[in-house]
């Protein structure tokens, strides 16, 4: 299918079209094929996809709206999605990338590709449950006023009620295969540096980032935003909708993701247990990942809107991509009898360890604070009698980073 943007604006390659030369430097090796088999994905789904522009709902001049050929049901379908492109970037300019991944009942954000592209990202945002949205809709807007239904066959995440179906004919697998495809559009595109495509999830889209993340290497970093794996145990509505449809459990599999290289931030409120999952969970996936740091905000408020304007998000992507001031790690993380932990980094400012006597992968908990002692990259922390749950955050004056959650 001919690629139909205005070219004087684009200058987008389409399906079949060269990819970006990586020019001199070193690059990393990348998988045009699944790299894990814990769920068969298509090889297809490496493979660039036809797209089309749909004019009459572009945003502005470098938010144009497009359709890109998906799958649903082992048939060819569409998905909408909005593409924006940063001024100046070029065949001869290439910029990074980022593919935005909504949560449950939302769709694609203009607002939230705006935001990227106004920091120099190239960024693509896919529906992922055949919704359209409506000019009038904003990342604040009820579902009613958000979107309406696409013409083209797509289905709708319903919690995983859909598991007992073909794999097939699941949301979670057509929302992953239109993730890796939009991986794919990305690379196919002359004006990104297809050695600089991240993912970025909010919530369900937060899930669907750590699934394609696993199967998937070609992503340079990941992003999930309040939810990830290994919450087939905890209350809530994902640990619920596991243990209800327990044929879903094989997308709570954290062994891609663990096998990876590829650089993550687990970006996760302390009070999500009930409404999306606990910080107890991610914070096992974190730590079974190779690459990855965790930023556990206290009382973050769950939204879409809250999820896109944390400016670590954008910190972190910058810091990998494009030479940005480099993130703080944990190497030394605490535990049920430790009294220190080490990070790499900048001297903290201050060092916070957060408590609780709360079962949270139950609840919604009440965290009490503390200050730690800091001493350079070192930080010393006693946990108070009746804690069942610590972690600590780490102020470096800068960005900020948290260590694991232990249970004690």
């Amino acid at each position: 299918m001919a690629c139909l943007l205005a070219a004087a604006v684009f200058a987008v390659c389409g399906a079949g079209c060269a990819p970006t030369d990586p020019g001199e430097e070193e690059k990393r090796t990348m998988t045009n094929a699944p790299v894990y088999d814990g769920v068969a994905f298509s090889e297809t789904l490496w493979t660039a996809p036809a797209y089309e522009a749909d004019a009459e709902r572009d945003r502005s001049e470098e938010i144009r709206a497009i359709w890109y050929t998906t799958y649903y049901k082992g048939e060819e379908t569409k998905a909408f999605a909005y593409l924006g492109i940063p001024a100046g970037a070029s065949a001869e300019n290439p910029a990074p990338a980022v593919l935005l991944l909504h949560g449950g009942a939302g769709t694609a954000y203009y607002e939230w590709v705006e935001m990227w592209v106004n920091r120099g990202y190239v960024a693509l945002a896919p529906d992922l449950e055949g919704h359209v949205p409506l000019e009038s809709g904003r990342m604040s807007s009820a579902p009613a006023e958000l979107y309406e239904r696409s013409a083209y066959p797509a289905p709708q995440n319903k919690n995983y009620g859909d598991a007992a179906l073909p794999l097939d004919e699941t949301w979670m697998y057509y929302a992953a295969s239109t993730a890796i495809l939009g991986n794919s559009l990305l690379h196919s595109l002359d004006m990104v540096d297809r050695y600089k495509i991240g993912v970025c999830g909010v919530s369900w889209g937060g899930v669907v980032t750590s699934v394609v993340s696993g199967y998937d290497d070609r992503f340079a970093f990941s992003i999930p935003i309040y939810c990830s794996l290994n919450v087939g145990e905890e209350k809530g509505i994902l640990g619920d909708a596991y243990r209800a449809n327990p044929a879903a459990l094989v997308w709570d599999d954290d062994r891609g993701l663990a096998a990876r290289e590829t650089p993550i931030l687990f970006y996760i409120a302390n009070t999500d247990s009930v409404s999306a999952c606990s910080a107890s969970s991610v914070s096992e996936t974190y730590e079974r990942c190779k690459n990855a740091r965790m930023l556990i905000v206290d009382g973050l408020l769950h939204s879409q809107y809250h999820a896109a304007t944390a400016v670590e998000t954008y910190f972190f992507a910058d810091s990998i991509v494009k030479n940005g001031a480099a993130f703080s790690a944990i190497t030394t993380e605490p535990d049920q009898d430790g009294t220190s932990v080490v990070y790499r980094g900048d001297a903290a400012v201050e060092a916070t360890l957060w408590y609780t006597d709360a079962e949270i992968t139950q609840t919604t908990p009440e965290w009490s604070s503390r200050r730690c002692a800091v001493n350079g990259t070192s930080v010393a922390y006693s946990v108070p009698e009746g804690a069942k749950y610590f972690y600590i955050h780490i102020d470096d004056g800068g960005l900020g980073i948290s260590t694991r959650v232990v249970k004690l």
